[in-house]
């Protein structure tokens, strides 16, 4: 009796369990079902390039198949026996149908499931389009280049390559520096520049100055504002080295007031003449030491004038320990360029093997770079070069003992 009763109660806790799921799939069936087919309606409509006749031709199809096979599919199925096997045929023969007409649906789903994985379908970034200026341009459109400029610049005004190519149109092709100087000012209040843009807007401020107004100190002024604006950068290490060796405003001048060169009336028969081999004038060095020295008691960081001195030392004086000497200056001076430093270290070494014939010299100062900057190309490449250095023969050796007798300045 026991179990009989513990039976029942199983049963009946399992006939309220199948009326919940009943009532549970009817919510789904009239509210949830519903829901989500008006959903998909409406995303349908909206996506349809054929402005929703498609997907509405589609759905009535897809309703009128959908209601034969539940009026007549799903009878025949519960029947039972052959009419079954007739039922599950028509439930396969409208499955087909619906994949015919939804094709296209079906297929986007599963490509763009699994073409998410590779593809990156993040928005593009509207960028600035100045390709159709630029062939006005080349056209000699000027104006036309200008304002197409403008436009783009008008959408996406924080754009620097626009500014400057806004600029360069004013000044290089319109005559109008003003205008062009004014471009540069503003672009250099943009938030967020690098020191490579202002770097260069100045520089190329500067470069106007001199070849358009050729007014050379306020080229000056615009090279000296990178330093200012950018101290203990590269760029205000070359704006340096510019400022060392800056046009002054005589050799405009000069170059301005530079008579032409006479060219004389050309000799015939020069075949029957005599050949005079003269010997080429042999350049002043002393006179390059004390110009080189000259810049350097200007600017002792004129990197450029002691790199000509040091060479000029090891190549023409073979003072070569004085050469090495200055290179030395220039390598162990705080804050200068990496790549330049390295270009150093590879020249002493060079003019340790060239002129010492000390391939262990040579070798030691490219293990510096390698010291200097761990786990970089730069130390790579001094890697690849120790292997290469080779002992000097006899015959290619100088001695640095044979000096030619100059008097050392």
């Amino acid at each position: 009796m026991k179990g009989r009763f513990d039976n029942g109660a199983v049963q009946s806790k399992l006939a309220a369990i199948s009326a919940a799921m009943d009532v549970l799939l009817k919510v789904l069936e009239w509210i949830v079902g519903p829901a989500a087919l008006g959903w998909f309606i409406w995303w349908r409509l909206r996506e349809d390039e054929q402005g929703g006749i498609g997907f509405i031709v589609k759905f009535v199809a897809s309703a009128v198949i959908g209601w034969i096979f539940f009026r007549y599919g799903v009878a025949w199925f519960r029947e039972g026996g052959l009419m079954a096997i007739v039922g599950l045929g028509a439930g396969m023969v409208s499955a087909l149908a619906m994949g015919l007409i939804w094709r296209e649906e079906l297929v986007g789903v599963f490509t763009g499931f699994f073409g998410s994985f590779y593809e990156n379908n993040a928005p593009l970034e509207p960028k600035p389009y100045y390709a159709h200026a630029e062939a006005r341009r080349m056209a000699g459109d000027i104006p036309g280049a200008i304002a197409a400029v403008r436009a783009e610049l008008e959408k996406f005004p924080q754009d620097y390559d626009g500014r400057m190519r806004l600029a360069a149109l004013l000044a290089e092709h319109s005559e109008d520096l003003a205008g062009a100087l004014a471009v540069i000012e503003d672009t250099l209040q943009l938030p967020g520049l690098k020191p490579s843009q202002t770097a260069y807007a100045l520089n190329t401020a500067a470069d106007w100055h001199l070849k358009i107004a050729r007014n050379s100190e306020a080229a000056r002024q615009c090279v000296e504002r990178i330093v200012a604006l950018l101290p203990g950068t590269d760029a205000a290490l070359h704006a340096g080295q510019r400022l060392a060796n800056f046009t002054s405003q005589e050799m405009l001048e000069r170059e301005d007031n530079r008579q032409p060169i006479a060219i004389p009336e050309f000799e015939r028969k020069l075949g029957l003449k005599r050949h005079r081999h003269v010997a080429p004038a042999k350049p002043d060095i002393n006179a390059e030491e004390r110009r080189l020295r000259d810049r350097l008691a200007r600017n002792a960081n004129d990197w450029l004038a002691r790199e000509e001195l040091a060479r000029l030392y090891v190549e023409e004086f073979e003072f070569f320990d004085r050469g090495l000497q200055e290179l030395e200056i220039l390598i162990s001076t705080p804050g200068q360029p990496k790549l330049e430093v390295v270009r150093w270290l590879h020249q002493k070494a060079d003019w340790q093997v060239k002129f010492f014939n000390d391939v262990e010299a040579g070798r030691a100062t490219l293990r510096r770079i390698q010291e200097l900057y761990p786990n970089s190309a730069f130390a790579e490449r001094a890697a690849r070069a120790m292997l290469y250095l080779q002992p000097v023969s006899k015959s290619e050796k100088k001695k640095p003992g044979e000096q030619p007798g100059l008097s050392e300045v």
